[in-house]
């Protein structure tokens, strides 16, 4: 895999975990979604990233991008914008396409709009301007499992955001049992995950998307949860320079569920 994909993880010297594939000169920063563990992703979490990313390997070097590990009780959601500023500043020397799905599309709009000068393109997937009602309260529950150390219950209350079939819901709970290190691994930081809860409720950016000035896809399912499509209609005419594609019939697991056309439509907004 190393071979192929020029991978490469680790910290930058900031604290914020990485992994990196490709070998092109244009640089994609990949701001993770929600996550249990500030670690380089590695397992499960990595093969799903190549292979969402692995069409871009050629001409791009991405990098996927988490939140500093061990954070305090509460660690503001502006402050992980401003870890990803500060690192980009620090890393590239030219404006970079940013990419962000779910919790990391929503940190993105923050990104762009305050430190336009480090933005390229923007590519937001799954994500609007605030986080619905459902996907807030499906997203406590969450949280108070992870709290009571309940980590089984946690990711099956998360499925709940992602997975629209019950069907599909019941057989994901076989493989999580099967498969629960891969999710989840060891958590030593629970702070990280509750600080990440509390910025998806926290998080509103009405007020700041006529300040996003780059060139901006917007992509989100039809049917997602936490993210009512009328926002996501919102976000995209609040932003001056976006275009917005709805999935139809899909939910917020598009990434997975609609993997080959996303990046088709990635692809052909970034050429």
């Amino acid at each position: 895999m190393k071979e192929d994909y020029n991978l490469e993880s680790g910290f930058f010297e900031d604290g914020l975990p990485f992994v990196r594939i490709g070998k092109g000169p244009k640089i994609i920063v990949n701001i993770e979604g929600l996550s249990f563990n500030n670690n380089p992703p590695s397992g499960f979490e990595l093969k799903e990233f190549i292979k969402s990313m692995d069409i871009f390997t050629e001409n791009y070097t991405i990098y996927l991008v988490g939140r500093k590990p061990n954070s305090p009780l509460y660690y503001p959601f502006k402050k992980m914008v401003n870890d990803y500023a500060n690192m980009i500043h620090r890393e590239f020397k030219e404006p970079i396409n940013v990419m962000g799905v779910s919790t990391g599309g929503h940190l993105a709009q923050f990104l762009a709009a305050e430190h336009p000068d480090i933005i390229q393109k923007l590519i937001i997937i799954s994500a609007a301007f605030r986080t619905s009602e459902t996907g807030l309260e499906i997203e406590e529950r969450a949280a108070e499992y992870f709290k009571q150390k309940k980590y089984f219950k946690t990711i099956e209350t998360i499925f709940e955001l992602i997975m629209t079939s019950k069907i599909i819901r019941f057989i994901s709970k076989i493989i999580i049992r099967l498969f629960m290190k891969d999710f989840f691994g060891e958590v030593k930081y629970p702070n990280d995950f509750l600080n990440e809860i509390r910025a998806d409720k926290e998080m509103n950016s009405k007020e700041i998307l006529q300040n996003i000035l780059a060139p901006t896809l917007i992509i989100c399912g039809e049917l997602d949860g936490c993210y009512a499509i009328e926002d996501v209609k919102y976000t995209a005419e609040g932003i001056p320079n976006a275009k917005l594609i709805i999935y139809k019939g899909i939910g917020h697991n598009l990434v997975r569920k609609k993997r080959k056309q996303l990046k088709k439509d990635i692809l052909t907004f970034l050429e």
